[in-house]
């Protein structure tokens, strides 16, 4: 009575899992198989409803097991890791040079020879140094510095150009000569906001000669900027 009682609960289970039913001799093949091993009826129909196999699962190789690390992408070319990469591996000094990159203006520093251990160390010391090595042993060293260059700092003027955007100049405001262009003015905002001393004196532009004036510059101007504008544009 008692196997009979099991058939039906596995027959339900099975249906409700829709694996596919048992037929009746491959059943009565469990339970002589059980008998004989001497396991319990029911605890052999609960193994066969819910699909136990006492076969061990297949190994999968290392190489194709799910989560194993990938093996690191090389460092792009020209980049700072691949500098650090070739330094590591070069025999003999290298020639440093260092490029300085202003808001306004550039400058180039040689620095001379030093040997590719001592290189790497400073690189490594300037986190926010960029850096490209090149195949003749010179190892060229990037500085974004947010400062006005020696240079531009005599001749910077902040004005408005033709297009009517608050920009940079190298000299007086001229269209030939723009080197940054910030964002675009709202041009009836500020003739009825400023008095005409101001707005000539944008015109013919605002002279600029450290970072302090340049930023007081600049927000004195960013209320009048259009609406649409997003982050500030720049121009080389």
């Amino acid at each position: 009575m008692f196997v009979f009682r099991a058939m039906k609960e596995l027959k339900k289970k099975l249906k409700r899992r829709r694996r596919p039913i048992w037929s009746l001799g491959m059943l009565a093949a469990v339970f002589l198989a059980a008998s004989a091993a001497g396991i319990g009826t029911a605890a052999i129909i609960e193994k066969a409803a819910l699909g136990y196999s006492e076969v061990e699962p297949a190994a999968v190789p290392l190489s194709e097991t799910p989560g194993t690390d990938k093996p690191a992408a090389a460092p792009a070319p020209g980049s700072r890791e691949a500098a650090l990469q070739a330094l590591a591996g070069w025999d003999g000094e290298v020639e440093l040079v260092l490029h300085r990159v202003y808001w306004c203006g550039e400058e180039t520093r040689m620095l001379g020879r030093h040997s590719a251990g001592k290189a790497a160390e400073l690189l490594k010391s300037r986190r926010d140094w960029e850096a490209s090595f090149e195949t003749s042993g010179r190892l060229v060293l990037q500085e974004n510095v947010e400062d006005l260059s020696p240079a531009c700092r005599q001749t910077a003027y902040i004005g408005m150009d033709a297009d009517g955007n608050l920009s940079l100049f190298d000299g007086p405001p001229r269209k030939d000569n723009v080197v940054r262009t910030f964002f675009q003015l709202d041009i009836r905002s500020l003739e009825s906001s400023l008095s005409k001393e101001k707005l000539h004196e944008l015109a013919d532009g605002i002279r600029v000669s450290d970072r302090d004036e340049y930023r007081s510059v600049l927000s004195s101007f960013s209320d009048f900027a259009r609406k649409s504008e997003g982050v500030m544009k720049q121009q080389r």
